[in-house]
């Protein structure tokens, strides 16, 4: 009798544990989760830019807008007047404290300003080279237009010649390697620059519609 007894509750014992959550699993029952899920859902976008990266009071600026398209969180450095060498200097550390997958890139504007050319497409370069080596997909978009009408704070800027000398950035950068190139240049109207460099919230949009096809 007392052998029957203790057999009876060798196979209680199981089924009492199954019904409290013993024997392993997690306290709410159902399968684990996903212990990369958390890293996934944190993984973020980064942009580099210049004065058209940040809107310049204009407009609403293109990553802001790229951020519902791509359905991701966007980190945007953007500076006003910054040129290529600007993006070469914070790339590694951006890429180090964000950790994310992409890293949108749209610089040169401010190096077609200033002639240099060769030095925009070499430091662009750069940047792709840094962010390959750490495993980030780098997206370079080509330079928007500029048009005849300088902005007042800079009357006696060639938007003209400016924007030659981005037309030949806008090549070099269609020849990068390893890199992700975004139409750019050939998405936005130029009736949508508004002082001659600057995109109104039409051309913003352009930019991320353009920048959102290397995603």
């Amino acid at each position: 009798m007392r052998l029957l007894r203790r057999s009876f509750l060798a196979l209680l014992l199981p089924l009492a544990l199954a019904a409290c959550g013993g024997g392993g699993g997690t306290e709410t029952g159902g399968p684990e989760p996903d212990p990369n899920a958390a890293t996934l859902g944190s993984m973020r976008v980064i942009t580099i830019g210049d004065s058209i990266g940040n809107g310049f009071g204009i407009a609403t600026p293109w990553p802001t807008r790229l951020a519902p398209i791509i359905g991701r969180e966007i980190i945007n450095n953007s500076v006003t007047n910054e040129q290529t060498s600007f993006g070469v200097s914070v790339i590694q550390q951006m890429i180090t404290e964000n950790n994310p997958t992409h890293v949108f890139i749209l610089l040169g504007t401010n190096d077609a300003a200033r002639g240099s050319v060769s030095v925009a497409i070499s430091n662009l370069q750069t940047m792709v080279d840094i962010a390959r080596d750490n495993n980030v997909i780098p997206v370079v978009g080509t330079l928007p237009p500029l048009t005849p009408a300088p902005p007042s704070n800079l009357p006696n800027f060639d938007t003209v010649a400016a924007d030659a000398l981005a037309e030949q950035i806008s090549a070099g950068i269609r020849g990068l390697s390893n890199a992700r190139i975004a139409p750019v240049r050939s998405m936005v109207s130029r009736s949508n620059i508004v002082d001659g460099i600057h995109p109104n919230d039409q051309g913003q949009q352009q930019i991320a519609e353009a920048m959102a096809t290397q995603f």
